[in-house]
């Protein structure tokens, strides 16, 4: 609040905010075994299956990488790799190419992890060619010397 005046933040911006404290909060449970980071990240994707169902074409490319993220998180390595997909295509229907190429760069992360570089291969080049299309050479660039593809 300033001035008697309270700010409330468009929906979009919290959103956006909700939707990258859900990945952070997952992927620092891979590493922290931290309740805090369980309940942000269960928070964030209960939160957004209200936005995805009241605007699906903005907003389910988002739930669907929070999905795939829990069932990576929690060893559903079938249904996780389907939601990748799910994401990665649902975000590319709908235009949002920053989105594509943060849900390639996961899928590649996935698949690295279960052992599989050259299905991870084929996301991190996915991504990489959707980081050049956003305009994003710095990360694409670091996403090619740091990434198997």
């Amino acid at each position: 609040i300033k001035d008697g005046c309270s700010y409330l933040a468009p929906n979009f911006l919290k959103t956006i905010s909700l939707f990258v404290a859900g990945l952070i909060s997952f992927e620092l449970l891979h590493t922290q075994n931290d309740v805090k980071w369980m309940e942000i990240a269960e928070a964030s994707m209960k939160e957004m299956e209200i936005y995805a169902a009241h605007g699906p074409s903005n907003y389910k490319h988002k739930l669907l990488l929070l999905q795939a993220e829990s069932a990576f998180l929690y060893g559903e390595d079938n249904d996780a790799a389907k939601l990748y997909d799910s994401a990665i295509k649902a975000a590319d229907d709908n235009g949002f190419i920053q989105d594509q190429a943060v849900a390639c760069e996961r899928a590649g992360i996935f698949h690295m992890k279960r052992g599989n570089t050259s299905t991870a291969s084929h996301y991190y080049g996915q991504a990489h060619n959707a980081y050049l299309k956003l305009g994003a050479e710095k990360k694409a660039s670091h996403l090619r010397l740091q990434c198997p593809f």
